[in-house]
């Protein structure tokens, strides 16, 4: 149970975490209401309790620290103040990602300051630092930090191994040093756009390989700087064995929106067949390493638009199979327009969808009713001391359709 002389100094202001104070018992009672009342419309076979996360804190394996601050002040970094998306809060700790969370802020906090470097501001659009992106393997120990960029205004770009017009490659990396922090490989990107987003074009490898090694199921898996993986890694595991167990053997195993590859190579049996489709070619290369380094050189994956699959006919005659078997990990809008109308029009004997939005999932299940039956329903907390939750529903096609 969460006490208040637990909660982190920064909750209530940081709009990182929503529920801290909240007993987590409570939390996890507040998520499994939601999800039932989203699928509950879809007379669910089975309403299974939801599962908590292994780790309550320290569970994330990617946190986005973006850089803020007033003109002439000191430069802030940290996470969006709650409800001002416009605000920083300057994080002396995160009780999401790790706690060398901490000693690494400061570092580059004091790095930005010593070398004058503006922050960028969303107003205004200008300024220069806009993100710093961890990523941790928390089975292997590795780290990654990714440094995002407005565009260098009239200077040029990357001119040598330590400077790049911008800023001392060498003076960023001997900061990262000295915080102290096990830091493995060292990215740079550019977000010349409008848009808030936490990752640029032409990315920039700095130090290292330009990603980092993780293990699911005890196999590993490669992460790059912009790849989808999963952001509490052994939650996933618990996750993708829900899919797993859920589905069964098969001849087949399609995996749609799938990131860098990680439920079809964790779920998809040596005698399955495995075709993935990810409209990210970053991750799809992943994706390709991550089969090499299981042993699965056969797993096919595809940079494609998950609604481009109905164009392939060899893919729809294996779709149309009784022993094909397909789990579908959309982002929070849900399943694309031209992926619901294949699954009405052509449906599947069994399917897994897994949702991160449970609104988006009500919508999608409400389309998808005319044509599958919900065999089980069973939610998954991946995200403590937020709103968020993950549900893992498995579909049968409707006897007769």
């Amino acid at each position: 149970m969460t006490r208040d002389t637990d909660l982190c100094p920064h909750f209530g202001t940081c709009g990182g975490c929503a529920s801290q104070d909240v007993p987590y018992a409570d939390q996890l009672k507040a998520k499994e209401d939601r999800v039932r009342r989203a699928v509950e419309p879809f007379a669910p076979g089975e309403f299974r309790p939801i599962l908590p996360s292994p780790d309550l804190y320290h569970y994330r394996n990617k946190m986005e620290f973006a850089f803020g601050g007033l003109k002439d002040g000191p430069v802030l970094l940290g996470l969006r103040q709650k409800g001002k998306f416009d605000r920083v809060v300057d994080l002396s700790e995160c009780r999401l990602l790790s706690p060398e969370t901490g000693p690494l802020l400061a570092a580059v906090r004091a790095w930005a300051e010593r070398e004058k470097l503006p922050t960028y501001h969303l107003k205004s659009h200008k300024g220069f630092l806009r993100y710093l992106v961890v990523r941790e393997g928390k089975n292997t120990g590795q780290r990654m930090v990714h440094l995002v960029t407005a565009a260098p205004r009239g200077r040029p770009g990357m001119s040598d191994g330590t400077a790049t017009g911008a800023f001392s490659v060498e003076s960023f990396l001997a900061a990262l040093r000295a915080s102290g922090v096990r830091v493995d490989t060292v990215v740079w990107s550019v977000n010349a756009g409008l848009s808030d987003v936490a990752y640029g074009t032409d990315i920039q490898i700095l130090s290292g390989p330009g990603f980092i090694g993780e293990t699911l199921g005890g196999k590993p898996f490669r992460v790059s700087p912009t790849a989808f993986f999963q952001s509490n890694t052994r939650g996933a595991e618990v996750l993708y064995g829900l899919i797993q167990e859920g589905l069964g053997d098969g001849d087949a195993f399609l995996d749609f929106y799938c990131g860098s590859g990680a439920i079809g190579l964790f779920c998809a049996g040596k005698n399955q067949r495995l075709i993935g489709v990810e409209s990210n070619p970053a991750a799809v290369a992943d994706a390709q390493e991550n089969a090499r380094l299981r042993g699965r050189a056969d797993a096919e994956f595809h940079a494609l638009d998950a609604g481009e699959f109905s164009a392939r006919a060899e893919w729809l005659e294996l779709w149309s199979r009784p022993g094909t078997r397909v789990a579908m990990d959309p982002p929070r809008p849900g399943l694309g327009p031209a992926v619901k109308k294949l699954l009405l029009e052509r449906p599947v004997e069994r399917w897994a969808y897994v949702s991160c939005n449970p609104d988006a999932l009500a919508a999608d299940l409400s389309v998808l009713k005319a044509a599958y039956d919900v065999t089980s329903v069973q939610a998954v907390d991946l995200f403590p001391h937020t709103p968020h939750v993950e549900t893992v529903v498995h579909l049968r096609r409707k006897r007769g359709g």
